[in-house]
């Protein structure tokens, strides 16, 4: 998968998000830009590095986007697209965009547990919401017990077992020291009830505290 430039924005799919926030986010801050271009012939030639990625790089292309996200020094504009795209790429029903499905068992592992570690620590309230959504949308795909195949965990009872007991520590008012916090946590729970009631039912006790809270 190459940059704008013409220059390698992905070397390896083993290589960690560590790697990849140091090495490519300035590549993926670029693409981001030029697909927002009012320009089209950049904007076109951009959108076809991205389809391009999409199917032959996903791994790649999704640390690298989560890279973005997690910046705090990038544009915040380009930070939301980044989430956005993000949120296709988690979403089933969409073979062509659902890229998560493609990435490696260890990169789906290394996503999961980063992009929640980034949702918990964002600062911007706009940002942070569309961190959810895209939270809500992986929530759909991997604690689907109807489909376990997507599962973070075979076996266990939760198809992402760091999903709940993290939004509810968020979303705890009693304990938590940011209310921006604590409504977008509360937000992604509602949004993916329909996926994780069974696992929401079984620690309703502590959901009806934080709800009279």
């Amino acid at each position: 998968f190459f940059s704008l430039d013409g220059s390698l924005l992905y070397c390896a799919p083993q290589v960690c998000i560590a790697m990849a926030a140091q090495v490519d986010k300035t590549k993926f801050v670029d693409l981001l830009d030029a697909l927002c271009k009012p320009d089209r012939a950049t904007r076109q030639k951009a959108e076809m590095l991205y389809q391009q990625a999409k199917q032959s790089e996903p791994d790649g292309l999704m640390l690298g986007l989560l890279a973005v996200l997690g910046s705090a020094d990038v544009q915040e504009s380009l930070r939301r697209q980044s989430a956005v795209l993000l949120r296709q790429l988690v979403t089933r029903g969409h073979e062509k965009d659902f890229a998560f499905a493609r990435i490696t068992q260890q990169h789906q592992q290394e996503f999961a547990a980063e992009l929640l570690r980034v949702f918990e620590h964002e600062a911007s309230t706009k940002v942070q919401s569309k961190i959810g959504d895209v939270v809500s949308k992986l929530a759909d795909h991997v604690c689907n017990k109807d489909d376990p195949r997507g599962s973070l965990a075979p076996g266990s009872p939760s198809g992402w077992p760091a999903f709940l007991p993290q939004l509810f520590r968020m979303a705890d008012a009693s304990s938590s020291t940011s209310p921006q916090s604590c409504e977008a946590a509360m937000r992604v729970i509602l949004e993916a009830l329909p996926t994780v009631k069974g696992d929401v039912v079984e620690a309703k006790q502590r959901l009806g505290h934080l709800l009279q809270a």
